[in-house]
């Protein structure tokens, strides 16, 4: 069945169709008067839609509509501080059985399954001919990702910023692994192991900072806001690596990527980065969270247009380019 998105509702028109609710915030107005803050997935985006003199219990209560359900609902769309706004005007609950909850679950356009078998194919020809004293690194980075297979392949890699859906982190990663080798090929300095696996696991952290649900949806565990994800990244390959052959100095260095790789302390790195891998590594992890947020601006704003607003993690609005013009 097809539905029009949010992202095509016209403003001054009206939007009817099945959402999957993903939040409910309840607040009182000014006057004293209550009203929600609803959170809808239409399987391509997430929007806000207002609905007010109500209560989230008398949702409940009188419609059945809670977090997590399918509800059918008829949406004004109008315009608010130059940005499109939806006001939900009727909400019921989806007694459609065609309608299930993978219709609005966004998730990465490659297949899970696939970028992680992908991911372990390059860590397994890392190592491959290997005849060095040492293990090869890599074989640490496939056991932990072998151990946490189900949480690397469901997490999160944000809340909001980037890659903030189901099998966000896997797909971060897959991306960075990529570019990682392709970068390998052009500057001769770097250590393709180092770069690979630091990719795979630049993040890793996220699988204990983020509680990810069956919808994407992710929350800081208590965990992640005590310690964060670059601390307790490294903290996982410094437990994997203990007792083991592993070289003291790579591993040491995957340590630095993980906990160096926002770039800057004052953008969250723990440390400044002080090794090429380091340096690159930042510069992967800034690329790809920057062209997920042009392609997730591209599929919200037509070939010719431009975005209504500033987008979250760039600095500027967003022109779509149409070039069969």
């Amino acid at each position: 069945m097809k539905f029009t998105l949010f992202t095509d509702a016209k403003i001054g028109g009206a939007l009817r169709r099945p959402v999957l609710i993903s939040s409910i915030t309840e607040s009182v107005s000014r006057t004293g008067k209550p009203f929600l803050k609803i959170g809808m997935k239409d399987g391509s985006s997430e929007q806000i839609a207002m609905m007010f003199d109500t209560t989230e219990t008398a949702l409940a209560n009188n419609k059945g509509v809670i977090k997590h359900c399918i509800a059918d609902v008829d949406l004004s769309v109008t315009e608010h501080q130059g940005a499109k706004s939806f006001i939900v005007n009727n909400i019921s609950v989806c007694r459609n059985p065609a309608v299930t909850m993978g219709d609005f679950v966004k998730v990465p356009p490659v297949d899970i399954k696939l970028m992680y078998s992908e991911i372990c194919n390059m860590l397994k020809g890392l190592s491959e001919g290997s005849t060095g004293a040492h293990t090869p690194l890599s074989e640490l980075a496939l056991c932990i990702i072998t151990d946490y297979k189900d949480s690397y392949m469901k997490s999160s890699a944000a809340i909001t910023m980037h890659h903030d859906i189901l099998g966000g982190l896997i797909y971060h990663s897959y991306r960075m692994a990529k570019a990682a080798d392709a970068m390998c090929n052009i500057y001769g300095i770097l250590d393709r192991e180092l770069m690979i696996c630091g990719a795979v696991l630049h993040d890793i952290g996220k699988m204990l900072e983020y509680d990810t649900s069956e919808i994407g949806d992710s929350c800081f565990t208590a965990d992640g806001i005590l310690f964060g994800h670059l601390f307790m990244g490294a903290n996982l390959v410094e437990k994997y690596a203990e007792g083991k052959n592993y070289s003291p100095e790579k591993v040491r260095m995957l340590r630095h990527i993980i906990v160096s790789h926002h770039g800057k302390q004052e953008w969250g790195a723990v440390v400044n980065p002080a090794t090429p891998e380091a340096m690159a590594m930042h510069l992967i992890d800034c690329l790809d969270a920057r062209m997920y947020n042009y392609e997730d601006q591209y599929t919200q704003v037509q070939p010719g247009e431009i975005s209504e607003k500033r987008a979250l993690g760039l600095d500027n609005r967003v022109y779509h380019a149409n070039f069969e013009d």
